[in-house]
């Protein structure tokens, strides 16, 4: 099974998971706290339940707010310090719901410590979905709010106590091992989500984007430009007389070929929004967003050569070795174009370099209110010996 190792991506989930759902726990945390005030009004000083409540409610707003911070954070690490926030704020949601032993001591018996002890479990198991991207919290939640009550009982005088003491202490581990069995279920989930994601969009022979990919980033990056107003360009690349090698040293050497040129060409790419893609085939394609023509085209001799400095042995080459031939194309995209128009220029540009004589980057610049006049058809940018 294909696994993800991307740590963004699943992290991103994960922080996501680990707040989504902070709304309803915060109110699930608030309806608790009123039916608790409820049952022990008159029955406890009344202004310690209403001290008791304003901290609950305290409590409750720093999560949801810390949660409303990141919630819109794209491809972010789950951090130490974000991991630190979250457990510093499991500990006070649970030391609020702990203290209520000690603010009830010494415990009304019957049907009131019974209810306690009932609510208290009741929302140590709400809790529960809220923190299984954080397994480590839950824990410290789990002692911050059981520890005071399993302490109570277990000095009380009755054995009856005690044995609830010992079954709130189950409890709690059983928690906390449901807790750390549903983290590994969410990762497990993630990391073939993203695996599956991840097969779908790269090429299983050259570890390259794929023509879905390609897509993709091209359908996005053209709208991007065509907001900005912004150069984007296109490059086409085909391997030379990739046929005659195969028939020459077989498909397995093919595929390795394939592969030495794609990670010559991964190589080359200078930055992060750059993405070189298998098209199909021999063929490779290259999107390079808001880079004008001039850069693009140095862009595109430093590939070609760097696929010539492999001297990649090819007996079917009038050079000797293998080589690639490139055609690119560059404008300002027009929203009411499709970006095919861009890759059909850039392919274009391709059928002329091996035209006349393959190993050459030719260019077409395409300028225009509707981005369809063509400048420089046919530049040649290399001088190959």
């Amino acid at each position: 099974m294909f696994v993800a190792t991307d740590p963004h991506h699943v992290s991103t989930q994960q922080l996501a998971h680990l707040h989504r759902f902070a709304g309803i726990g915060c109110l699930s945390s608030l309806a608790n706290a009123l039916i608790f005030v409820a049952f022990f009004w008159g029955q406890v000083d009344d202004v310690q339940l209403l001290t008791w409540l304003a901290a609950v409610m305290v409590a409750a707003s720093a999560r949801l707010m810390n949660a409303r911070e990141h919630r819109r954070s794209e491809r972010v690490m789950l951090s130490t310090q974000q991991s630190g926030t979250v457990l510093l704020l499991a500990a006070l949601n649970g030391v609020v719901w702990g203290v209520l032993p000690v603010l009830l001591y010494p415990a009304p018996e019957g049907i009131y410590q019974v209810f306690l002890i009932f609510m208290l479990t009741i929302t140590c198991a709400s809790a529960l979905p809220w923190y299984i991207a954080l397994p480590n919290a839950y824990l410290v939640y789990l002692v911050c709010v059981l520890a005071p009550m399993i302490l109570v009982l277990s000095l009380g005088a009755q054995a009856v106590e005690q044995l609830m003491a010992l079954m709130l202490f189950i409890f709690a581990g059983t928690l906390a091992i449901t807790a750390r069995s549903m983290h590994h279920g969410l990762m497990d989930a993630l990391q073939k989500y993203f695996g599956y994601q991840k097969m779908a969009t790269v090429d299983m022979v050259t570890q390259l984007a794929n023509r879905r990919a390609l897509d993709e980033c091209l359908t996005t990056e053209w709208k991007r430009a065509a907001r900005s107003r912004l150069p984007l360009t296109v490059m086409m690349i085909d391997i030379d007389h990739f046929k005659s090698f195969n028939d020459i040293y077989g498909h397995q050497e093919g595929d390795l070929c394939l592969n030495e040129v794609a990670r010559a060409l991964a190589a080359s790419l200078r930055r992060s929004g750059d993405l070189v893609a298998r098209y199909g085939g021999e063929e490779f394609a290259v999107v390079l967003p808001q880079m004008a023509c001039n850069e693009a085209k140095e862009y595109a001799e430093h590939m070609r050569r760097a696929v010539s400095k492999l001297k990649l042995q090819h007996a079917g080459s009038s050079h000797g070795y293998v080589t690639v031939s490139i055609g690119g194309a560059t404008c300002i995209p027009d929203p009411r174009q499709a970006p095919a128009m861009l890759l059909k220029q850039a392919d274009d540009a391709l059928y002329q370099a091996k035209r006349d004589g393959r190993d050459q980057v030719r260019w077409k610049s395409i300028v225009g209110t509707q981005g369809l006049e063509q400048v420089g058809e046919g530049e040649n940018i290399s001088n190959p010996a």
